[in-house]
């Protein structure tokens, strides 16, 4: 091939490459979509940019016991999926969903309960981590950026063998405010 056609294709891959490594809200719910046939039930989207996070973390200031609320969280995406009439969770994996640059840290199913949990970072801490979680009626997506600490995949997991979804939520805005600035 001639140099001149390598550059492009370089190009061309690099771009590809890192289109296939986005996890977001949309790409959850085109998955539920594709492996339902159906649009969700009810949909809810929420996102805190990084400027939006520091504005909100401002606005707060510092808690009771001096920590300031979500001082580790740089950014914040939920979303929560309540699943199309009929569909049953069982039925739904979420664990082929891990894209290029991620590790797959978690990949829990038992019975209606199944979740997947992946991360970007250092061996310390996690500079990136989401999840999608489905439960016997929804399924939860969340992606936290940040400072956060490295037990929160194994946490995750125990939250959902225990609550399902509800404890899921839980469980990551607990883990938010838990860093020290």
């Amino acid at each position: 091939m001639r140099p001149v056609l390598l550059a492009p294709l370089a190009l061309l891959a690099l771009l590809v490459a890192g289109c296939a490594g986005s996890i977001s809200p949309a790409a959850v719910r085109a998955e539920l979509v594709r492996q339902t046939g159906a649009p969700p039930a009810r949909e809810f989207e929420f996102t805190l940019g990084h400027l939006t996070t520091a504005l909100l973390k401002t606005a707060l200031g510092p808690g009771t016991d001096g920590r300031l609320p979500l001082s580790g969280l740089e950014a914040l995406e939920l979303a929560v999926y309540g699943l199309p009439p009929g569909i049953r969770a069982p039925d739904l994996d979420f664990s082929q969903m891990t894209p290029w640059g991620w590790e797959n840290v978690v990949r829990y199913k038992e019975g209606p309960k199944s979740a997947l949990v992946m991360i970007r970072g250092g061996s310390d801490t996690i500079r990136d981590l989401a999840l999608v979680v489905a439960g016997e009626r929804e399924v939860f997506y969340g992606r936290l950026r940040g400072q956060l600490p490295a037990t929160l995949p194994e946490a995750i997991r125990a939250s959902v063998a225990a609550g399902g979804t509800e404890e899921v939520k839980r469980q990551l805005l607990d883990a938010a405010g838990a860093q020290q600035p």
